[in-house]
């Protein structure tokens, strides 16, 4: 009995789906952002602040994702004001260029990632989560220097 309720639901996949939300200028995330998928897209590029890791607490956590390379400035995500100074940890950028003298990027503290103008590409990514002291980044790129750190 048992197992013709699972086979029954094995293909179960409820109606759950991610947020995604457009960024098309300069923005301030709040702790209500969490879980999100934000696509960076716009013609002149933009910042985006972290809200301040006391805000966003354990757990929170969002990616973001170049939908349009950026062509006249860069995208940069920065730490949220206040007492936060270099509580961005980044554990490594992979770089996908078939160059092998760069490593991808890291960093034990920071205050800005960025997706560097004219290099980073559509589908370049960070993922970006708080423990409730820092924020910890891992990414992608496909270029040399796509996403940079300081």
């Amino acid at each position: 009995m048992r197992s013709d309720f699972l086979n029954e639901n094995s293909n179960f996949t409820g109606s759950h789906k991610l947020k995604v939300k457009e960024l098309l200028a300069a923005s301030t995330l709040t702790e209500a952002d969490s879980g999100s998928i934000f696509l960076l897209n716009s013609a002149t590029e933009f910042a985006t602040t972290l809200p301040a890791v006391a805000n966003a607490g354990a757990g929170w956590y969002c990616k973001f994702v170049v939908k349009a390379a950026p062509s006249s400035g860069s995208y940069t995500v920065i730490e949220g004001e206040g007492s936060d100074a270099n509580v961005i940890i980044v554990n490594g950028i992979n770089e996908l260029e078939v160059d092998t003298s760069d490593d991808g990027v890291s960093s034990t503290g920071c205050s800005t990632v960025t997706f560097a103008d004219g290099v980073a590409i559509k589908g370049d990514f960070i993922d970006v989560w708080c423990d409730g002291s820092n924020y910890y980044v891992s990414g992608q790129t496909k270029a040399d220097g796509g996403i940079s750190v300081s």
